[in-house]
Order: C-alpha cells, then sequence, then structure tokens
C-alpha cells in the first residue's frame, strides 16, 4: 500500500496536471490576497469615517430630551476571516439605525455595496476557491485513477499480488488528496503571507484556529471529490467517459442544484414586500385616530396645568403603535431568514454547499451572525432607553413622559454619558449548534462517497 501511495504521489508531482493545477491554486489564492488587502483597507477607511461621524453624532447631543429623539448609527464588528468565507458580508445588512424615541424602530442602514447588481457575483473568498477550483481539479487529478491503471494494463499486475482493492484504493485516494492538500496550503499560505505584508492582518491565535477549521473541512470535502472521481472512474469503461460522466456530475452538483435554490425559496416563502408601506399605513391610521379624537401633544406650558394628562394618553398610544410597527419588522425579518434557510436547505444538496455553511459555522459566520447582530441592535435600544429612564427620573422637573423628547428632562447631558454599541461576537457554540446540519450532511456525502468508491471498484474488471 505504501508503496503504490508513494509512487502515486511522485507521479502526482511530476504530473503537467499537477503542476497546472498549483499554478491556477496560487493564483486564485493570491488573487484573494490582493483583493482582500485592497478590500480590508477600504473597509477601515469606512469603519473610521462611520465611528468619526456616530461620535460627532453623540457629541451634538446637550439634554436627555436630545439623546431620546437621535438616532444612533451601530455596526456588526468584523470576525476578521472573511477572506476565508465573506458569508454574505457583501450584501448582508450589518448596520442599524437605532432611535430610542417612542414610535420609532430599529431600521437596517443600506449594505456595503453601492450597486446591488455588484450582489449578484460571487466574491473570491478561499470557500469559493475549494468549492469550485479545488473541487475540479479533484476532477482532472482523478478521472482515470482506476480506469487509467485498467487501460494501462498495470491495474492487473497490482490486484494479482496480496494487494486488496480497498487497500489500492485507499492508496490512491490517499496520494491524491496529499497532493492538493500540499498545493492548497501553498496558496493559502500565499494568500496569508500577502495579507499580512499588506498589513491587514495580523496572524494571531483566533487566526490560526479558523485557519485549522479550514484545513480540516477541506480535507473533507476533497476528499468526497476524490472519492466521487475514483467510483466514476471504475465504473466507466475508458479514461475519456469517466472525464465525460465527471463533468457532468460536477456540473449537477457544483451548478445546477444551488441554481434551483433561488426558486425553491421564493416559491415556499413568500418574499417581503412593502413592509415599509404596511409601517407607514399603519402609523398614518394611529395617528388620523388620535387627530379625530383629539389627543394630540399640547405646548408644554399649558400642559402642565392638569400634569400632562393628555399627553400621557398619547404617549400610551404611540407606544402600542410602535409595537405593531415592531411586530410588522421582525415579521419581515422573519420571512427573510426563512426564506434564506429554504435556499440554505437546497443549496446542501450539493456538497460544495455544504462545506461553505459546515466552514460559516466554524468561523461564527453567515446568517448566525446576523441574527445575533439583528438581537443586539434591539437590545441595545432597551439599553438606551433604561438609561433614559434613569436621567428622566432624576430631573423633578421633568414631565416624565416616555419617550417624547418634548415632554422629557431639559437637564444638561455630557455625552460621553450615553452608552455606547459593544458588538459582542458570535459564540462559537451558539455558531456550531447552528450549524451541525451542514456539518453532518458533508460527513455523511463523504462516507456515502467512501462506500460508492469501494462498491464500484469492487464490481469493476481489473483488465480492459
Amino acid at each position: 500500500m505504501a508503496a503504490i501511495f508513494l509512487h502515486q504521489l511522485r507521479d502526482n508531482l511530476q504530473s503537467l496536471r499537477f503542476q497546472i493545477s498549483l499554478v491556477i491554486l496560487l493564483l486564485f489564492f493570491g488573487a484573494n490576497g490582493v483583493i482582500y488587502t485592497m478590500k480590508t483597507g477600504h473597509l477601515a477607511d469606512e469603519v473610521t469615517r462611520i465611528t468619526r461621524l456616530n461620535e460627532e453624532r453623540y457629541g451634538r447631543v446637550e439634554t436627555t430630551a436630545d439623546a431620546a429623539s437621535t438616532s444612533y448609527k451601530i455596526r456588526c464588528a468584523e470576525v476578521g476571516t472573511e477572506f476565508m468565507a465573506e458569508a454574505g458580508s457583501d450584501w448582508f445588512r450589518y448596520a442599524m439605525y437605532v432611535n430610542p424615541g417612542s414610535g420609532e424602530i430599529p431600521g437596517f442602514a443600506s449594505s456595503r455595496t453601492t450597486n446591488r447588481w455588484m450582489r449578484r457575483f460571487e466574491v473570491v473568498d478561499w470557500a469559493v476557491i475549494v468549492r469550485y477550483v479545488l473541487s475540479f481539479l479533484c476532477v482532472v487529478l482523478a478521472y482515470n485513477a482506476v480506469c487509467g491503471e485498467r487501460e494501462n494494463g498495470t491495474l492487473l499486475l497490482v490486484l494479482t499480488n496480496s494487494l486488496s482493492r480497498g487497500r489500492f484504493l485507499l492508496a490512491k485516494v490517499g496520494a491524491h488528496l496529499a497532493t492538493l492538500l500540499a498545493a492548497t496550503l501553498a496558496g493559502s499560505l500565499l494568500s496569508l503571507l500577502i495579507l499580512v505584508l499588506g498589513g491587514v492582518l495580523e496572524p494571531d491565535g483566533e487566526v490560526w484556529l479558523s485557519y485549522a477549521f479550514f484545513l480540516l473541512g477541506t480535507t473533507v470535502f476533497i476528499t468526497l471529490f476524490l472519492l466521487l472521481s475514483t467510483g466514476i472512474s471504475a465504473l466507466a469503461r475508458s479514461s475519456a467517459s469517466s472525464l465525460v460522466l465527471l463533468v457532468t456530475a460536477w456540473t449537477v452538483l457544483m451548478v445546477v442544484i444551488p441554481q434551483t435554490s433561488y426558486l425553491a425559496a421564493v416559491t415556499a416563502v413568500k418574499s417581503p414586500r412593502g413592509i415599509w408601506q404596511q409601517i407607514d399605513t399603519h402609523e398614518r391610521e394611529v395617528r388620523m385616530a388620535l387627530q379625530r379624537e383629539g389627543v394630540e401633544p399640547r405646548p408644554p406650558e399649558l400642559a402642565r396645568g392638569d400634569d400632562f394628562a393628555l399627553e400621557k394618553r398619547y404617549a400610551q398610544r404611540i407606544q402600542e403603535m410602535e409595537k405593531g410597527k415592531d411586530r410588522i419588522r421582525l415579521e419581515s425579518l422573519d420571512q427573510e431568514i426563512r426564506q434564506f434557510e429554504v435556499a440554505r436547505s437546497v443549496n446542501m444538496l450539493s456538497p460544495g454547499f455544504a462545506f461553505q455553511y459546515s466552514l460559516e459555522a466554524l468561523l461564527r459566520n453567515g446568517i448566525e451572525r446576523f441574527r445575533s447582530f439583528t438581537r443586539q441592535g434591539w437590545d441595545y435600544r432597551e439599553t438606551l432607553r433604561e438609561f433614559l429612564r434613569g436621567r428622566d427620573a432624576a430631573d423633578p422637573d421633568s414631565p416624565h413622559v416616555l419617550f417624547l423628547s418634548e415632554y422629557m428632562s431639559q437637564e444638561k447631558l455630557d455625552p460621553r454619558h450615553i452608552p455606547r454599541f459593544e458588538a459582542v461576537p458570535l459564540p462559537l457554540s451558539e455558531s456550531l449548534a447552528a450549524g451541525v446540519a451542514p456539518i453532518l450532511i458533508l460527513v455523511l456525502e463523504t462516507a456515502l462517497a467512501f462506500f460508492f468508491a469501494l462498491w464500484a471498484f469492487n464490481r469493476s474488471e481489473v483488465a480492459g
């Protein structure tokens, strides 16, 4: 078995196929390093600008009442490994406007891409390189793993010795796996080197742990495709027919299935449309009803005569309206997430996306990160309101009508005391819990590929 492994490994390293594959991988990983060096630098400038503008917004607050009527922009912190798995960072809305004022709801800021059509293009992260480039190189390297040996007559010669078919299969797949992993290591380390030299990456413990997760997921994914390629090679009558069958299988698994996910999602779950129109309609109806009933805020000097009784009724109705708006917005978000989950379920039939989502879970990125940030944004509104309640309660001259800025404390407020938003990274345990399904599917598909390859090889002819 060792002799077969070493012989195949030497043949791979000397073959033009491997040399071309190595060059291709180096080019893709090198391009990844350059692209993300530029992109991360641009993003850092954007973050600095947003932080400065946000601090200016905080700095303009002079009173408690001002703080209650100001919108604060918050954003989700970078994971730091987007170059490995971007996970939708270009189109998930990782920024929110939060206003503690009564009747307001947290609203998402626009995504980082200024051109919405550009979201349709995949970014060149490591996950995409592995999904498309490396999986296809598995096909190129192993399409004649068995049928080529049969055509050359060497398969019959090897198996006439005491070597079993199972051990021969493991030696061949192991040699191809070692070859492609060596190329992946070279390419990924080149990408890391470019990122470090570009000053956008600090190779700390978190980065190396993420790198280990990437290599683990990549090893399982490559093994799956090599086993699939070897099994089809064993069933095919010739190298040419094996290549055609494998390219067809690769196209179905990596292109056709993912292309059906969008159609399945929009068919199964109604697209959330007209959400802001619904919110505006709800607010307009409530305010018109208040006007008809004559429940409207009065000037503070006049309202003080009956201890702001009308304003308190008004504030209560506005808070009820706010709950309705909150419900509409949350239902919309839930629809968007359910639609994405349907698409993800279809995509996981493809080994490439089972790998993609497994890697996202290991790197604490993707849909669970978006969910976590959304919860934190809504929680931040409550943090601001709790702070403002305390400030307003401490002022005996305040009307204490929360959260209508005209009827809250006019005491001076040091902007530095306003709670700042601090994004909490998604815990690995929570991310892994959400990623159990794709991880299990990837492992199961690999196991099935192993049994398929073993079955195909055991029933194949050893002589052409």
